[in-house]
């Protein structure tokens, strides 16, 4: 038997790689395709489809936000799942939630910043692709400290940018460079009016994609239930507001038929509103969104993957983590052929605009289903453990939850059109899950006890101040019930 110490994650991380996880996502290059796309249906009121979407997703990081800081684990989504609904539903959210989403947008991000540089310099698309995705594969099998040093920074350069770009289309500072407005404030509904407006709800809501992929960090942040919580929360406003700005300024300076049709509008925007200028700032954007997006991809799935490994409910290598840069290596290597895959699905498929909006719209479908089960987690853990320690608490649990379900449930009808692709990912995802439990004898419907959830965070991360005293006195407390 061996005796050397366990291997556990390193707390290393504070607020600054918290936010940048949450906000590297949402500032990315499907995000950024998603605010022009709708710019082009929804005109002026873009503010307003993204205003109804961001309503269930601001519930979502109610949930999420308690579930960190209740249950600060790397697997997120099952280590939540798991003591309030079971095995089958902590595999089935992770897996169609979260497997499906990077499937889907992984390579998509790198693809897009390759084609923002071929448009502007001619390097070949696969060139710009394979050099990004060698960098962040590097990054995330090295150390997991380099990669959240290097996500703050790029995200907040990336946010002023972005920012900036906003700013200077909505102050007409671009018309001193040649900009020329194509369509005045003269109305504010689109074609279709509110109808139009709110059928755009199910894409405006990949304005905030992935905003909680802060919360696998959590073993490795200093105080996840206070610095995670708070990145999500502010993180949904920030890109609302800038995202709101963006959109204006897109539709007063770019063709709406361009916007609905480009495979990288933003890119196309920028150049309308700012010239040349604009169109090598976002160029350079693009790829650097593509650089965090990757990034967080390589980062999260990775633990989330970690945390089901321990609880058996996937092969025991994704539990491995390599001795030297403690970091969960064979996740890594997984997550990145899952983005090459699609990289190479992509472009064999022309890179259009309907290839990447059928990908995103599918994997938003199969999310939004994870994101209810989140809330149905909260709900659930709050009546099976009413007194368990949660440092950070969703306000109104009751109601915001269930305001977050109502939303969600309308955003994917709104997507109704890619619903049997939705399907027959989760369907798949659902097949796994029966098939694994059976062949490794595992009880998939009975949730686990929430002392098991804990002791397995323990043994995999640092102690955790404050959180590792309260659930010693609740542990103390509650010997039958934990």
């Amino acid at each position: 038997m061996s005796n050397k110490p366990p291997v556990r994650l390193k707390r290393v991380l504070g607020f600054a790689p918290a936010y940048g996880a949450a906000v590297g996502l949402v500032v990315s290059g499907t995000a950024m395709f998603s605010v022009g796309n709708v710019a082009g249906t929804t005109g002026y009121a873009t503010c307003i489809s993204a205003l109804i979407a961001l309503i269930p997703m601001m519930m979502t990081a109610f949930a999420f936000g308690e579930l960190s800081a209740m249950l600060p684990g790397g697997g997120m989504i099952s280590d939540y799942t798991l003591p309030a609904l079971g095995r089958f539903w902590a595999t089935f959210a992770l897996l169609s939630g979260y497997l499906i989403l990077i499937a889907a947008d992984g390579g998509t991000q790198l693809v897009m910043g390759g084609l923002s540089l071929e448009s502007l310099c001619g390097i070949p698309q696969w060139v710009v692709t394979a050099l990004l995705f060698g960098i962040v594969i590097v990054i995330n099998i090295v150390n997991v400290d380099f990669y959240g040093k290097i996500e703050a920074i790029v995200t907040i350069a990336m946010m002023l940018v972005f920012t900036a770009l906003s700013i200077a289309g909505n102050l007409h500072i671009g018309e001193s460079f040649g900009a020329t407005p194509v369509n005045q404030l003269t109305g504010f509904l689109p074609e279709g009016g509110w109808g139009t407006v709110l059928n755009a709800t199910g894409t405006a809501i990949w304005f905030f994609i992935g905003f909680e992929f802060a919360c696998p960090m959590a073993e490795e942040n200093k105080k996840p239930y206070k610095n995670i919580p708070y990145a999500l929360i502010i993180g949904l406003i920030t890109i609302y507001l800038i995202d709101s700005l963006f959109a204006v300024a897109a539709v007063r300076y770019t063709d709406v038929e361009v916007l609905r049709t480009s495979a990288i509008p933003q890119t196309m925007a920028a150049h309308a509103m700012m010239g040349n200028i604009g169109y090598i700032a976002m160029t350079v954007l693009t790829i650097l969104a593509s650089f965090t997006t990757a990034n967080a991809y390589l980062a999260s799935l990775p633990r989330m993957l970690y945390g089901l490994a321990r609880e058996r409910l996937v092969p025991s290598f994704f539990g491995k983590i390599n001795r030297r840069f403690r970091t969960p290596v064979y996740g890594v290597i997984f997550t990145a052929g899952m983005i090459l895959i699609t990289i190479v699905y992509i472009t064999f498929n022309g890179a259009d605009a309907s290839v990447v909006q059928g990908l995103i719209n599918t994997a938003s479908i199969t999310w939004m289903v994870s994101y209810a089960i989140a809330m149905i987690d909260v709900l659930v853990l709050r009546k099976k453990y009413p007194d368990f320690p949660r440092l950070w608490k969703a306000p109104c649990a009751k109601v915001t939850m269930s305001i977050g379900l109502l939303g969600v449930v309308y955003a994917i009808y709104t997507l109704r059109d890619y619903w049997f692709q939705a399907f027959l990912c989760m369907a798949a995802i659902a097949l796994y899950c029966l098939i694994w439990g059976k062949f490794k004898k595992i009880d998939l419907w009975h949730a686990t006890k929430i002392r098991d959830t804990v002791s397995d965070i323990r043994e995999r991360s640092e102690y955790l101040p404050v959180w590792d005293e309260a659930v010693d006195q609740w542990c103390k407390e509650h010997e039958t019930l934990a």
